[in-house]
């Protein structure tokens, strides 16, 4: 649960970078009656943050058939490794 809880978490916050800037120059477009100089400078702003933002997402992401960090070694393996590597020959 608490894993689809992260992920729903890093879309969700995402999903923000890439709409909110985009809409934040659409509202100031409006306000100042400029041309669509501010949606536009919005729209790239978000896609270069929400990719940045995938793209430490996908490189954080372990790859399939990829091993962990050594502790999820079980504990004879750990110690038949240390024990291994004591020996003398």
């Amino acid at each position: 649960m608490a894993i689809a809880m992260e992920l729903s978490s890093r879309v969700t916050t995402i999903s923000l970078e890439m709409a909110l800037p985009g809409v934040l120059g659409l509202l100031l477009d409006n306000r100042w009656g400029t041309v669509p100089l501010f949606t536009v400078l919005g729209v790239i702003v978000g896609f270069g943050l929400g990719m940045m933002s995938l793209m430490k997402l996908a490189s954080a992401t372990p790859q399939k058939g990829q091993r962990g960090n050594d502790s999820t070694k079980s504990d004879s393996e750990s110690s038949s490794d240390s024990e291994s590597n004591n020996e003398e020959p």
